[in-house]
């Protein structure tokens, strides 16, 4: 699935493209250079990759949420076409694992198929939106996370059946290109997932089908795009579950060792044994003194 060099031209561009969506097998690689006219716009296509687990101490099997968005710029271009980008495990993790397949959200169905063009799905059923896996079975990354609009201005067949061009997207601030999640892994320690190879087309005019509508490749960049986290049995001293340890955690920390069971209330969603900060097994007074050396380092 590598991205494609030759650009479509605007002379040629109405058969190649109409011949190749009703085959009904257009992969991404063949719509990054698709109906590019003389006149480039182009603007600047940028994805970020968040997780309310970032920066965080999950314990194993918690589930480990992840969102890409994107932006584009505005002025030199009229919205987004196409966006694909890779979800990448670093390979020096503790451990590797198959990356769950993504999805998309209700806002880019015309990204996808059958209304847009994506990949296709396993043995060519179904859609690729969310992801290929590729790579080595227990260690396979997400690629070409998902999909390009139909600017050809004819239907195909089964594949790009919404052929009205929607302008604008991605200019009205960040907007989600795709969502998932996977299982913390059960090996303790730090690990890194990041964005990688991303690749855009945007708008330079939006014309009635069943004329085409020209587009240009956008500067694809890279904003934001790692998460760290870390994995491990408690995130000790992060008493109320904020990912860092600072003042903050002293009111909930007293409140765990007085009231066990209001600190459990006031934090359903935090681990009492954060508090024990000595890492024999119980929360008790001899856990204030490593407390307050955490807070001071």
């Amino acid at each position: 699935m590598s991205t494609c060099a030759r650009v479509i031209t605007q002379r040629d561009a109405p058969d190649v493209a109409r011949i190749a969506i009703r085959a009904g097998t257009l992969l991404i690689c063949l719509a990054t250079g698709a109906l590019s006219t003389a006149t480039q716009a182009g603007g600047t296509v940028t994805f970020s990759l968040s997780s309310p687990s970032a920066n965080c101490t999950v314990h194993p099997g918690a589930s480990v949420q992840w969102s890409i968005s994107f932006t584009v710029s505005g002025g030199d271009n009229l919205g987004l076409a196409l966006a694909a980008v890779n979800l990448l495990q670093d390979p020096a993790n503790p451990a590797l694992f198959d990356i769950p397949v993504g999805t998309r959200p209700q806002g880019m169905q015309d990204f996808d198929r059958p209304d847009g063009i994506s990949n296709p799905g396993p043995g060519g059923v179904g859609s690729a939106y969310g992801g290929t896996p590729v790579g080595a079975t227990g260690a396979k990354n997400l690629v070409q996370i998902g999909g390009a609009q139909n600017t050809f201005g004819v239907a195909g067949d089964g594949i790009g059946l919404d052929f009205d061009v929607r302008g604008g997207v991605g200019q009205g601030g960040p907007e989600i290109l795709a969502a998932g999640s996977f299982p913390a892994p059960a090996t303790f320690g730090v690990y890194i997932f990041s964005l990688g190879s991303p690749i855009a087309n945007t708008l330079n005019e939006i014309v009635p089908p069943p004329d085409f509508s020209p587009v240009s490749a956008a500067t694809a960049s890279i904003s934001s795009g790692s998460v760290t986290f870390t994995v491990a049995l408690h995130a000790t001293g992060d008493m109320n579950c904020d990912c860092v340890v600072n003042f903050d955690d002293i009111n909930p920390f007293v409140l765990a060792l007085s009231d066990p069971a209001a600190y459990s209330a006031a934090y359903p969603d935090c681990d009492i044994l954060n508090a024990d900060c000595d890492h024999d097994g119980d929360v008790d007074f001899d856990d204030m003194n490593p407390f307050i050396a955490l807070l001071s380092g």
